[in-house]
């Protein structure tokens, strides 16, 4: 096995396959916890609405307009995964709204949780250190809260 190290990552090659692990100084590793957020802390958020946090949905744009949680933008993680990484001025061209700055938390949902994940660990890379995740999502909020979600059509 040969193994080197770049750029603070070992690389270690073997036959017919890479296996990269980050090493534990990485200042995504050092703060890789993100928060858990339940239906109550969600409902929370969306009476009292807070500067410092944006609910993120990140399901494709056809699902958030068929029905999204109160206040959240839409920034699809599939079709747009390198989105936190642009500039400025592009992510407004691209989503019609400022593009959140680092210091905000940012809450993803998504229909189960999985593309909710995905997006926070792409937020991480991105240097967005302070996230949250609502695992429940749209599945969990539809079940307890069917009646207020609004509905973009």
């Amino acid at each position: 096995m040969l193994r080197y190290t770049i750029l603070g990552t070992k690389v270690m090659f073997a036959p017919s396959k890479i296996l990269v692990r980050t090493l534990f100084e990485s200042p995504i590793l050092r703060n890789n916890s993100c928060k858990t957020y339940t239906f109550n802390d969600i409902k929370h958020l969306i009476e009292n609405p807070l500067s410092d946090k944006i609910l993120v949905d990140v399901r494709e744009p056809e699902e958030h307009l068929e029905y999204a949680i109160p206040t959240s933008v839409n920034i699809p993680v599939n079709t747009a995964p390198g989105a936190l990484g642009l500039l400025a001025e592009e992510f407004q061209k691209m989503f019609n709204f400022g593009k959140p700055e680092t210091s905000k938390e940012l809450v993803f949902y998504c229909k189960s949780g999985t593309r909710a994940k995905a997006a926070e660990e792409l937020a991480r890379s991105y240097g967005y250190q302070n996230t949250g995740i609502y695992q429940g999502s749209v599945t969990d909020w539809l079940k307890k809260q069917s009646h207020k979600l609004s509905s973009k059509n």
